[in-house]
């Protein structure tokens, strides 16, 4: 079997990926290519900031005061409309799973059954989530060859997509807070040495030190321990660069958080993120995509959603 991908080996950057913990791979998307993504990835940052997901409220709860401070630590640099929100998104979802609460406090609850802020940075920062691929530049991405053979080699051939998002830095906007991705937050320590899921970066601009490119620090997956939120300096950390049209890719369980942009202009992304078939993807975007979509999708994009990829029922649950 040929370990080349076009002029890119996958056995190099895999070993570099081991070794490191991320990877970066340099002139993917052509200028076309780019150009388009952008066109529609503005048209949604647009929407989020103008007409943003709100589909009502629901019943208030004994708890709802705890859920909203939690909230409020968490995303403290995100407007107060929009932290308004995200309360009553958590107030419209429990009423449409029958006011079912949590058994545990807010801060141990799975981040996929909670809705998150898209506005950050004191209102720069737009994120748009749960993004389903119905364009032809959004499946490109996401059946890129190199991509997938590289989230097959590591999570195995039957990968699914856990979610695809967009994010913008805005412009004169501090770091973000060190994680690591879902569901690794949740889980205790030491985290499993086996990788669960991997995050693939497409800059859509260029990343430098300058304009918020993520921070990283290398190797720090073999800890296999979470870092402190936290948005201060790590002393072995460095800016994931690389020019427009190059894709960075990384183990969900290294450490890292977005940079800071002390320019006057956004740096964007599009985040394509992979997990094993087994374990529970961020975003179930198929109620998002109509039948007719479905069946223009390749069957290799429609598995990656959860087509033939998700639980089923094995009754008709009749009594």
């Amino acid at each position: 079997m040929t370990t080349a991908v076009g002029s890119v080996d996958v056995e190099t950057a895999i070993e570099k990926l081991y070794q490191d913990g991320y990877t970066v791979i340099e002139g993917l998307l052509p200028p076309g290519e780019l150009e388009e993504l952008r066109t529609a990835m503005e048209s949604q940052f647009e929407r989020q900031l103008t007409a943003p997901y709100d589909p009502g409220d629901g019943p208030s709860h004994a708890d709802d005061e705890e859920i909203d401070k939690y909230i409020r630590q968490m995303y403290s640099t995100a407007p107060a409309s929009e932290l308004d929100r995200i309360l009553r998104l958590v107030r419209y979802n429990r009423a449409r799973n029958y006011d079912t609460p949590w058994p545990v406090p807010i801060e141990n609850v799975l981040k996929n059954f909670l809705p998150r802020p898209e506005i950050e940075g004191h209102g720069s920062t737009v994120y748009v989530s749960s993004v389903a691929p119905t364009l032809p530049i959004y499946a490109r991405l996401l059946e890129d060859p190199l991509l997938l053979r590289l989230a097959r080699s590591v999570l195995g051939d039957d990968c699914v997509l856990s979610d695809m998002t967009f994010n913008s830095i805005g412009p004169h906007t501090d770091n973000g807070a060190w994680h690591v991705d879902v569901p690794l937050g949740q889980l205790p320590e030491p985290l499993p040495e086996t990788p669960l899921t991997l995050q693939c970066i497409w800059m859509v601009d260029d990343f430098t030190c300058e304009n918020g490119a993520t921070r990283i620090v290398p190797h720090s997956h073999k800890s296999l321990r979470k870092p402190t939120w936290k948005s201060g300096k790590m002393e072995d950390e460095v800016a994931v660069t690389g020019p427009a049209g190059s894709m960075a890719i990384w183990f969900s369980s290294l450490w890292h958080k977005p940079g800071q942009n002390i320019t006057d202009t956004p740096r964007r992304a599009t985040l394509c993120y992979f997990c094993r078939s087994w374990v529970k993807p961020y975003s179930d975007l198929r109620p998002l995509i109509s039948q007719e979509q479905a069946k223009k999708m390749s069957p290799t994009l429609r598995y990656l959603l959860g087509f033939s990829s998700n639980a089923i029922v094995r009754n008709d649950g009749q009594a």
